[in-house]
């Protein structure tokens, strides 16, 4: 068996995760890990799978797109190599939630996502949620591995720093912290 990544991007309607899981058991994958959303009405999904050795990538992709087309949904697939080993494996970190929220105006995920990226920090989840109701609001959470060699204070003066640039307000706090105050919060 070998590993493969499958990406499905399109339109959202009932029955998209019955219909790929049924056609993906079809060619003889197995599902390891799947993760899923919606944004705007548009569904987006990443399904780890192992797969029987003789199933090319190419041939998983030409199944996959027709059963898409005989189940009447309106996606786009990506077949590849799953990658092996994970960033996290090869660096001591620390899991944290940064929000950041304030007016909303182009190149604000990109000016915070560099703060990161100049410090090593992985991005595992990134939520954003931008003008509701018509505002001009923005609101992005940040689940990210900061690794344990970093420097802590630089990275939050400098997230604070760039925030304060973009008119935003910026919360840094351990993931374990921020869980606790989320179910002391929901009593």
């Amino acid at each position: 068996m070998k590993k493969l990544t499958i990406s499905f991007l399109g339109r959202d309607c009932p029955g998209i995760v019955s219909a790929v899981s049924q056609i993906l058991g079809q060619t003889g994958c197995t599902i390891i890990e799947v993760t899923q959303t919606i944004l705007c009405g548009e569904f987006a999904a990443i399904f780890i799978v192992q797969a029987p050795e003789n199933v090319t990538e190419e041939s998983l992709h030409t199944q996959l797109a027709l059963g898409l087309v005989d189940a009447k949904l309106d996606l786009s697939v990506l077949v590849r190599p799953a990658v092996e080993g994970r960033w996290e494996d090869s660096v001591v970190s620390q899991p944290f939630v940064v929000t950041v929220d304030g007016p909303d105006r182009p190149g604000l995920i990109a000016a915070m996502s560099r703060v990161f990226a100049r410090h090593g920090v992985n991005i595992d989840s990134l939520k954003a949620v931008l003008g509701q109701d018509h505002s001009n609001h923005a609101l992005f959470v940040f689940e990210v591995k900061v690794p344990e060699n970093a420097d802590l204070g630089r990275l939050r003066r400098e997230l604070a720093s760039e925030g304060q640039a973009q008119g935003l307000r910026v919360s840094v706090q351990h993931r374990d912290i921020f869980e606790a105050v989320h179910r002391i919060g929901s009593f």
